[in-house]
């Protein structure tokens, strides 16, 4: 059986634990949610084991996905939850020192040689950032979550969340400024 439809697989996957469902998912999914991995770590490799235990999570845990939301946001919940990990592992703290959004819309370009270009200059910026920076700069405006959720997630006050995100974004914008 081919899969053409996400909601289909979804269902069989659940009934009957059919690997081409499941893969199906992961095909579906997998790309997009490899670049969200690197923009939380800058290694390829630490990027391709946390998306492939975070499959491996959806997969023995696809019972727990209520089907209210979107699919590739539960998975990508547990793809930044797994990120996140990663960097606790890595770090034992997080080193909190220190503008996305604008930054993104200040650069943007006409033809898609120009805007590959531009990608490449702003996840090169990104990933020059402190590992904290890039954290909150990475929930907070790519993520979308809020200053309260991210406090909870990292340990920290709203009032620390807001701080370093405004840090963290003076500090990519002044990256992205340089020649």
């Amino acid at each position: 059986m081919k899969f053409t439809e996400l909601h289909a697989a979804v269902e069989a996957f659940r009934e009957s634990k059919d690997p081409r469902a499941f893969r199906y998912i992961y095909e579906t999914f997998s790309g997009k949610l490899y670049y969200v991995c690197l923009r939380y770590l800058k290694n390829e490799a630490d990027a391709q084991d946390v998306l492939q235990e975070a499959f491996v999570t959806a997969y023995h845990k696809i019972d727990s996905f209520s089907g209210s939301g979107s699919l590739e946001g539960w998975i990508r919940r547990i793809v930044v939850n797994g990120c996140l990990g990663k960097l606790r592992l890595d770090q034992k703290t997080f080193a909190f020192n220190g503008e996305l959004r604008d930054a993104i819309a200040e650069t943007d370009e006409d033809t898609s040689s120009e805007q590959a270009a531009t990608e490449a200059r702003l996840m090169e910026a990104l990933h020059a950032l402190p590992v904290g920076y890039r954290t909150i700069l990475n929930l907070a405006v790519l993520e979308d979550y809020s200053h309260k959720e991210i406090g909870e997630l990292l340990g920290i006050s709203e009032s620390t969340s807001r701080s370093q995100l405004s840090r963290a974004k003076t500090a990519l914008k002044d990256k992205l400024e340089r020649p």
